[in-house]
């Protein structure tokens, strides 16, 4: 064996199987580096037939793992070009944000400094609730006093609304709590069930 086929061996002989098969594959070499892979390759059990054999299942498998992957890619695409057009969860979609927006907006309004302090009292006047600040007075809204909240909103503007995220906070538990707030959450969890079905239903 000359020198140079022994010095492509030592070469070859450093670098993982699966690079000599692609080595191999891709050709091109002089003679005694094609020799020495050769050689190298049968030394780890792969002749020339099982090292084409094991090129050609590569070859295989790698398309079949392209394929494979289109395809899931389409059917993805198609599911979600479906969910998108439904025009069922397209209905549920703007029902529970109709549901949900307006309620988490009021408590948020409620909660910003001087305009939450405004939006509470002139709401309570319209009820013909007592504004007097001499002491708590009843203020019943949807069946429940809502005085101590008034009141403390109402002597919350002398220091510019600073404890409205506070109140507004225990005004949206006290909602959580209350019937309206259990049929709230009901029918939130109850739109997002019929979505999950439906969605489902179109996978």
């Amino acid at each position: 064996m000359d020198t140079r086929r022994r010095s492509f061996i030592e070469q070859f002989d450093a670098m993982p199987t699966n690079l000599l098969l692609h080595r191999y594959k891709q050709g091109g070499l002089v003679p005694e580096a094609a020799a020495a892979l050769l050689d190298v390759l049968e030394s780890r059990g792969y002749s020339r037939e099982k090292a084409d054999e094991q090129l050609q299942l590569a070859e295989t498998a790698a398309i079949e793992k392209a394929v494979a992957k289109l395809e899931a890619t389409e059917r993805a695409r198609a599911r979600a070009a479906r969910l998108s057009v439904d025009p069922v969860l397209k209905r549920l979609r703007v029902l529970l944000w109709s549901i949900v927006v307006p309620v988490v907006m009021f408590f948020v309004l409620l909660a910003i400094p001087l305009l939450g302090n405004f939006i509470v009292i002139e709401g309570a006047s319209r009820l013909g609730c007592n504004l007097g600040e001499n002491a708590v007075h009843p203020c019943f809204v949807l069946g429940h006093d809502m005085g101590s909240f008034v009141y403390g909103y109402l002597v919350d503007i002398f220091v510019l609304g600073a404890f409205n995220p506070v109140f507004s906070a225990e005004l949206f538990v006290k909602f959580l709590q209350s019937t309206a707030g259990i049929l709230w959450m009901l029918g939130i969890a109850a739109i997002i069930l019929a979505w999950r079905i439906r969605r489902h239903s179109l996978c």
